[in-house]
């Protein structure tokens, strides 16, 4: 099963449906990253999550308070 971009973002709308089809894609589930982060928002560990963005982003020498304002830019929030 591949990662359709377009479906992903329409499904997080609907943040359950999104849940529900990133638990059932094996690709996701098969990444320990993305499981552990999955299981954290299944829990409302949003801290977590965060946390290991940040980790992620200081490890790709990204700033990522910087990348947050890119994301928010590109959702207009």
């Amino acid at each position: 099963m591949n990662i359709n971009p377009i479906q992903m973002l329409k499904n997080m709308a609907n943040p359950q449906q999104f849940m529900q089809s990133m638990m059932s894609n094996n690709q996701i589930m098969s990444n320990p990253m993305a499981k552990n982060a999955l299981d954290m928002a299944q829990k409302g560990n949003m801290q977590g999550i965060e946390q290991m963005a940040r980790n992620i982003c200081k490890e790709r020498g990204l700033n990522p308070d910087d990348v947050m304002s890119q994301i928010k830019n590109q959702f207009h929030l």
